[in-house]
Formats: structure tokens, C-alpha cells, sequence
């Protein structure tokens, strides 16, 4: 006779085996690169795409501080990438939460195995509690492939009032 314990582990691999999907398809696999900066300077645009590394990246948004980096490693098509950078502070206000938030969701929309293609859109908010949260709708967008020899940034979505950009690629785990 199997003791309860024995039946109760049993149930829990049947219900972890019935619910994994299983992968038939060879996907990609991609490192995601996310920015977000805000204009610290008069007279600083943001620039539609930066070519080169992230340090030329950098270079070119002198005029900016960034407010969130994110380097998602091994991600494939269909993966929900959440980040989230914030802080609560108390003020004479109340609690304030200032931070960034965002839902993204990466494809891979490839139409043969030699010219591989990604892209990446979601969901941002730019929170502060005391003024007027801002929520950025970013619409897919197809981003630079470093495995395929090219190195850029692409700006996915600017808000020129609270001049705020977000940039991203994608790159390989090389």
C-alpha cells in the first residue's frame, strides 16, 4: 500500500507533466537590451538609432541620464519580459512612488532560419504618485540583430514631455 506522502508527491509530477507546455519548434535564443533614459540637458534630442556598442551607445546620449538598464538573458519568442525600477519616498505630500514599469513581450518573426528577425513591444509607465503618471504604449517594433552584424539601438518610444526615451536590441549570449 503507497503512503500518503508517496500519493501526494506522485499527483504533484503528474500535475507539473500535464501542465508544461511542450516546446516543438526550434527557437531562438536572444539576449533582450532595454534603456531607458530621461533629457537632462537644454537642447538634447534623442536620436531615432544609435550604431555601435552600448558604450558608443552612451557616448551619444551625453545629453541624458539613464534610469533603467536591463540585459534579459536567454529569452525566446513569446516571453513576457516585466521590469520594474522604483522608489518610495515620504514627502510632506504623502508617499511618493517614482519609478519605471513595464511589460514587454518579445517575438521572434522570422520567415526562414538565415534571416532571423525580433521584435519587442509592451506596456511602460513612468510612475510618480504626486504629478501624473505617464503610460507608454509601445507598438511592436522590429529590433537590430547583433548576430547578424548589426550593432544599434533602436528608439521604441519617446515621451517629449517628461523626455523620456526608451531604446532596446537584442544580441547573443557571445
Amino acid at each position: 500500500m503507497l503512503s500518503v506522502q508517496y500519493k501526494i508527491k506522485a499527483l504533484i509530477l503528474l500535475c507539473l507533466m500535464i501542465g508544461a507546455p511542450l516546446i516543438t519548434t526550434a527557437t531562438e535564443i536572444r539576449n533582450i537590451n532595454f534603456a531607458v533614459l530621461q533629457k537632462v540637458s537644454d537642447g538634447f534630442e534623442f536620436e531615432p538609432i544609435v550604431l555601435g556598442k552600448f558604450s558608443d551607445f552612451i557616448n551619444v546620449m551625453e545629453g541624458s541620464q539613464l534610469l533603467l538598464l536591463s540585459h534579459t538573458r536567454n529569452s525566446i519568442t513569446e516571453d513576457v519580459i516585466n521590469l520594474q525600477q522604483d522608489v518610495l519616498r515620504e514627502s510632506s505630500e504623502g508617499l511618493n512612488d517614482i519609478g519605471i514599469s513595464c511589460s514587454l513581450s518579445f517575438l521572434e518573426t522570422s520567415e526562414d532560419e538565415n534571416n532571423l528577425s525580433f521584435e519587442i513591444g509592451g506596456l511602460c509607465k513612468i510612475l510618480d504618485s504626486l504629478n501624473e503618471n505617464i503610460s507608454a504604449i509601445i507598438p511592436m517594433a522590429s529590433l537590430p540583430d547583433s548576430d547578424q552584424g548589426i550593432e544599434a539601438w533602436v528608439e521604441l518610444y519617446e515621451d517629449e514631455e517628461s523626455g523620456t526615451a526608451f531604446y532596446a536590441n537584442v544580441s547573443t549570449g557571445d
